[in-house]
């Protein structure tokens, strides 16, 4: 993927439907995440989800099930979400595709590709409806045969890799100017996910770490 390390740094959610559904990772040394591929935490903490392997791919996984959808309603929770990242290339103008943040109905993605398909889908399943699966992309490449606005670029992906929505990378600042951030930069940024089970509204928030600490 020509990524040197795709770190995660803290990890927090909150089911707004049940208190039991709320942690917090502080560093995942004791969190039990179910990895696979190359993924592996560092000694000092860290998500470390990829390295230097070219065209591979890393997940980790909270352990346990959490149940988002009221089957008997069909509604699903509110849920929130918050983590710090950082996205070090191997080259300096030469990044790997990014990652994303999934909600998926299994632990792993077994037949997922590394590359433009981001360890979530492959060439045969993106765009079905019956993965069930709901992502938010941080993409660093643009892939014309997934329709990607540019190449540093939010993204909600269901079940499809060609997004629902997108936007440039980037916050505004405390006088409403929007700033653009690299999301391949080096740096660490932090990430807010806020799911409105009521309105069915999803709000996706982006800021260096500076700003969001």
């Amino acid at each position: 993927m020509f990524l040197r390390h795709v770190f995660m740094l803290f990890f927090h959610v909150t089911l707004v439907a049940s208190e039991d559904n709320s942690f917090i990772y502080n560093g995942f040394q004791s969190s039990h995440l179910y990895l696979d591929g190359i993924a592996e935490l560092t000694t000092n903490g860290l998500l470390k989800l990829t390295n230097d392997t070219e065209r591979d791919k890393g997940h980790g996984f909270y352990p346990n099930p959490i149940v988002f959808k009221n089957t008997s309603s069909e509604s699903v929770s509110s849920f929130s979400t918050t983590f710090l990242f950082a996205i070090i290339p191997q080259y300096a103008n030469i990044g790997g595709h990014g990652i994303v943040f999934v909600i998926s109905p299994t632990k792993g993605l077994p037949d997922s590709l590394p590359s433009q398909y981001l360890g979530l889908f492959n060439d045969s399943n993106s765009g079905n409806s019956s993965n069930h699966v709901f992502g938010v992309e941080l993409d660093t490449r643009q892939n014309f045969e997934f329709d990607d606005i540019n190449d540093n670029h939010v993204g909600i992906d269901i079940n499809d890799l060609k997004s629902a929505d997108s936007t440039p990378a980037g916050y505004y600042d405390g006088y409403g100017q929007f700033k653009d951030l690299s999301l391949s930069s080096g740096y660490p940024m932090q990430v807010w996910i806020e799911y409105d089970g009521v309105k069915k509204k999803i709000d996706v928030t982006l800021a260096p770490m500076s700003v969001g600490c």
